[in-house]
């Protein structure tokens, strides 16, 4: 039978202090020192030393209580900010971690790790949050409000939190908002641990711009507001193998099981953002802009409506079964020719139809496309060619001035071109 033990170290004033298997998964984020030992014959063996930043430290040692029952290898992860383990890190590292890339280059710098750059392997992303106070009091729904006059505001200048109130209120690309912001700061702390401290014991701080997975150990003492894509700011945990790392075996198979889809549930647990699928992901998840240029009067057999229409629909629900939010679309539909009466109401459809009977079938999935943000456009040439006015089209349909020349433009604009749904 495994047997599994907590060890607990002091030095001096150091305290990386232990934790139980209890239900509290915030106590990670006390400084410690945990190691995950097994029956004697393992045990005895020297295993693998993993150091590190406190903000990835709860799902890195997860995982190795994972990692270490599956392969009975002691696992002993120490974390904390880096004067604490820094020159034992030195002696007996076999990985590193950290909770920037720019963190993992100033282990390789400034400490004698001799990290092999080469093995190292970006992890989980995990998003910029903004704590405030249970309730909300302040309003605080993004982070303009953050430079409202009289705000109150904490940041981090160090480790991982290096920089990251910068690159948010940056992302306007006006210094206006900088300076705003930097009035309202009240704390720039020197570590988590002083920002954690100060939120417990100052409850003038109306926000902490921080990291989500911050929120954990401040449960039931704050609540998180996500900013919007246009601030919101993500970091890697990336993790390398030392020089006496690069000759265990153990500690490369550690590397791929931290890079799993095993693992990376693990990571998501602790608010750290990991693939959906093992697939190549889309780049791209905001302003997403293309124009389609329907022409062609040819006809899906199985829905019944135009085949431009029923290809627009199926890229725009592609777009929203990965995760894209429709407000992150801007899809423009230019129509014209052949194709240009499916965007007519019911009578001008039958006449141009030669009084056809029936209605137009294109109008539901017309209706259901600009219900998804799409613009469907008729050109205003081929409505000039055959006599008919904005109150022949169907509901929402827009007029543009003529078809290449607005399908050129949008794409001036920097919209990508779709024309295989044609």
């Amino acid at each position: 039978m495994v047997v599994r033990s907590r060890v607990c170290t002091q030095t001096g004033d150091q305290n990386m202090s232990t934790r139980s298997l209890c239900p509290r998964r915030w106590l990670p984020f006390l400084l410690l020192s945990v190691a995950w030992a097994y029956p004697a014959d393992v045990s005895a063996q020297e295993g693998l030393r993993v150091y590190g930043a406190v903000g990835p430290s709860p799902a890195i040692e997860e995982a190795a209580m994972v990692f270490a029952t599956r392969n009975d290898v002691k696992v002993t992860v120490a974390s904390g900010p880096r004067h604490i383990w820094r020159d034992k890190a030195v002696v007996d590292a076999d990985l590193m971690f950290s909770a920037a890339d720019f963190m993992m280059s100033d282990y390789a710098r400034s400490m004698d790790l001799k990290i092999d750059e080469a093995s190292v392997t970006p992890l989980y992303l995990r998003p910029s949050a903004i704590l405030v106070r249970p309730g909300n009091p302040k309003a605080i729904g993004d982070f303009p409000d953050l430079v409202r006059p009289g705000m109150n505001v904490m940041v981090v200048n160090a480790a991982g939190h290096t920089g990251l109130w910068e690159d948010m209120a940056g992302k306007l690309e006006d210094i206006r908002t900088i300076r705003a912001l930097r009035k309202n700061i009240v704390i720039f702390a020197a570590d988590s641990d002083e920002a954690m401290k100060m939120w417990k014991m100052r409850d003038d701080i109306d926000a902490w711009i921080t990291w989500n997975t911050w929120q954990m150990p401040l449960r039931g003492r704050a609540h998180v507001v996500v900013p919007s894509r246009t601030y919101r700011v993500l970091r890697q945990c990336s993790v390398a193998l030392t020089a006496r790392g690069q000759n265990k075996p153990e500690a490369r198979k550690f590397i791929e099981f931290l890079a799993s889809k095993e693992a990376g549930e693990i990571f998501s647990t602790w608010g750290w953002v990991a693939p959906q699928s093992e697939s190549s992901p889309v780049t791209l998840d905001t302003d997403i802009a293309f124009v389609c240029p329907i022409q062609e009067d040819k006809w899906d057999e199985e829905s019944g409506v135009g085949v431009g229409l029923a290809g627009l629909k199926r890229v725009v629900e592609e777009y929203k079964a990965i995760g894209i939010k429709v407000e992150e679309l801007h899809v423009s539909a230019v129509v014209h020719g052949a194709a240009a009466y499916w965007l007519l109401k019911d009578d001008p459809y039958r006449e141009a139809r030669g009084g056809a009977e029936g209605g137009n079938p294109n109008s539901a999935i017309i209706r259901e496309l600009i219900e998804n943000g799409v613009s469907v456009e008729m050109c205003g040439l081929t409505m000039k060619e055959r006599g008919w006015t904005k109150k022949d089209l169907l509901p929402d349909v827009k007029v543009v001035p003529a078809f290449y020349p607005r399908v050129i433009d949008l794409e001036l604009q920097g919209y990508g071109l779709i024309s295989s749904v044609r």
